[in-house]
């Protein structure tokens, strides 16, 4: 009826004008698109403190690495209601103090400039701008739990998607920062469509020119959507954007809490091996809105956006998801059993073959994952929390299924501390870990803790393979080296420079390190034809390799190793057992010998 109609219209108005009138409004306007600059406008409302301090945070989510995004902002003013300047004083790198005369609204502007398009924190140009607030949009923390309203004065032609709620063309609204913050907003010319799955709405949204096919990544999108069903039982939102940048030689993806980032090469969507890896970060993407966003270890739960967020188990956060990832599109049919076991065999020889995972604790390495390391040395005295982390939980969701006869597997682990966690504040640790285990399997897991989380005890992938049904088959071709050296090198300037020196190999041995030049092996001149030398050299046989160190040339014995296989394939054993087969079967979803046969 008419006058039902107008009174809900009144009081939708009355609410949404006092929304606007309370919350935090923040505007930003480009003014130079080439050269990636805009001002920001701020009216914090309310303020009744004499010194009110805002901040930008020093890291994004997502990304465990102090960036100091404040070095972005430029021609920082602070004023009341009325326009009139206010004091105020830089106090550290991320943090200024303004000096209030009258309780009531304080305004701040400044410049920024976003050009940092790779590290998925901003980007201005003409055609697009990626914000994540993180780098753009300052706060206060006195008020970081105040309502919000985000407009964005941007070319005409242009249209803005955020996972936050729009309230208008080119304006957003969150509850609070911590929502502005997980909610990036791409604003630009795109392509875009939109569908349903069920009662969850998705958006898609493409930056840049490239070769992707939109309707095949709906409908594995849609897909992966009912594998997380499968598992988590229910969704944390009720719709969920998918932004693609797509551009020349991009890469690397970040999650929020109901939308993604994610990059990619513009030509990465064709042949189907490309395609398979834009997909399997899709999949990392989209799992992480229940394994970090929803639930997330103590550590950095809730965010400290002023300095590191130290935790333990970042391997399960990243690890777990990695993890996940493949399986994901294996169980849903996006790649096929000897697909998933293809990038299954890659990881375990990858792993294999890194001299850090005798060195340090996947506990350590997760605590330590702020600390940053060159190439050389990580790889010598650290491990992945992405690959050692998926490896474990792999090994993880074994002993569950072997501690319950199969009934119970890492799925039950997920769902539960999506229950216990995924509504609270309050960050998951390790021995709340441990006891969702014990409840879970009557078992107590702090052997396995200790030996795999803890400690650097190597993994039996024979006996974890075999839990399955599955072995290990050795593949060698005409390709595979004879000896390894154990080193990676690069040209540089026409020389070839070691990037690489493994710790437990012959490089090592021969007192080689990163950095060094190789000139000549046993007299003859290295000029782009290392490889060949290296196939001409046998097993602990000695050469003199002459090399330059800090521009000083020197000389060495190096004895070459025998090389290990290159590759490696992981089939189905001849005749699996009946409890190889169940297993096989929860974990993968499908009949073992049919897997193989048909799922091609």
């Amino acid at each position: 009826m008419p006058t039902s109609f107008s009174f809900k219209s009144l009081l939708f108005f009355s609410v949404f004008t006092s929304f606007i009138s309370t919350a935090t409004n923040y505007t930003l306007t480009i003014t130079d698109a080439k050269h990636h600059l805009a001002k920001v406008e701020i009216a914090f409302t309310g303020v009744n403190t004499k010194a009110f301090t805002v901040k930008l945070p020093v890291w994004r989510t997502g990304r465990y690495e102090i960036l100091d995004l404040s070095a972005n902002i430029r021609d920082f003013k602070a004023f009341d209601a009325s326009g009139k300047s206010l004091t105020w004083h830089q106090d550290d790198k991320n943090s200024w103090r303004i000096f209030v005369n009258t309780p009531g609204t304080v305004k701040i502007t400044y410049q920024i400039y976003a050009n940092q398009l790779r590290n998925r924190v901003s980007h201005i140009d003409e055609s697009h701008a990626f914000l994540d607030a993180s780098g753009v949009f300052m706060y206060s923390p006195s008020q970081r739990d105040k309502a919000l309203k985000v407009k964005l004065n941007v070319p005409k032609p242009w249209q803005s998607v955020s996972g936050m709620d729009s309230i208008g063309e080119h304006q957003f609204k969150a509850d609070n920062y911590d929502q502005l913050v997980d909610s990036p907003i791409e604003s630009g010319i795109h392509q875009f469509t939109s569908f349903k799955v069920e009662s969850q709405t998705y958006e898609i949204v493409i930056w840049g020119k490239g070769n992707y096919d939109m309707e095949r990544l709906k409908k594995d999108i849609e897909k992966l959507h009912y594998q997380a069903k499968a598992l988590w039982k229910t969704f944390p939102y009720s719709r969920y954007v998918y932004m693609y940048h797509v551009g020349d030689k991009l890469r690397g993806a970040t999650e929020h809490v109901n939308s993604t980032i994610i990059q990619t090469d513009r030509l990465g969507f064709y042949p189907d091996k490309k395609y398979r890896k834009v997909i399997g970060t899709t999949a990392h993407e989209f799992i992480h809105t229940w394994n970090v966003k929803a639930y997330r270890p103590a550590g950095i739960s809730p965010y400290d956006y002023d300095k590191e967020n130290y935790s333990d188990l970042f391997w399960m956060a990243e690890g777990t998801t990695s993890y996940y990832d493949n399986l994901f599109n294996a169980r849903a049919g996006i790649y096929n059993t000897e697909q998933y076991l293809e990038y299954m065999a890659k990881d375990i020889h990858t792993f294999q073959n890194k001299p850090g995972r005798h060195v340090m604790s996947l506990a350590q390495s997760s605590f330590n994952t702020w600390l940053p390391n060159n190439a050389n040395r990580r790889h010598n005295t650290t491990v992945s929390i992405y690959l050692k982390g998926s490896l474990v939980s792999w090994l993880l969701d074994k002993e569950i299924r072997a501690a319950t006869n199969n009934k119970k597997s890492l799925d039950d682990l997920s769902l539960k501390l999506f229950e216990q966690y995924g509504k609270s504040k309050q960050g998951y640790t390790s021995n709340n870990v441990k006891q969702l285990l014990k409840e879970i399997t009557n078992t107590d897991f702090s052997s396995f803790w200790k030996d795999y989380v803890e400690g650097t005890k190597a993994i039996d992938f024979d006996d974890l393979l075999g839990f399955y049904g599955l072995n290990f088959k050795a593949v060698k071709n005409d390709e595979d080296a004879k000896v390894s050296m154990g080193w990676k090198t690069k040209i540089n300037n026409g020389i070839t420079q070691l990037t690489q020196v493994d710790t437990d190999g012959a490089a090592f041995r021969a007192g080689l390190a990163a950095d060094d030049e190789i000139i000549a092996i046993d007299t003859l001149q290295i000029k782009g034809n290392l490889d060949e030398i290296i196939e001409n050299l046998k097993v602990n046989q000695s050469y003199v390799v002459h090399y330059f160190n800090q521009g000083i040339i020197k000389q060495t014995n190096i004895m070459p190793q025998q090389a290990t296989t290159k590759k490696l394939d992981i089939v189905a054993v001849k005749k699996p057992t009946k409890a190889q087969k169940q297993h096989f079967k929860s974990w993968l979803k499908k009949d073992i010998k049919s897997a193989f046969k048909n799922d091609k």
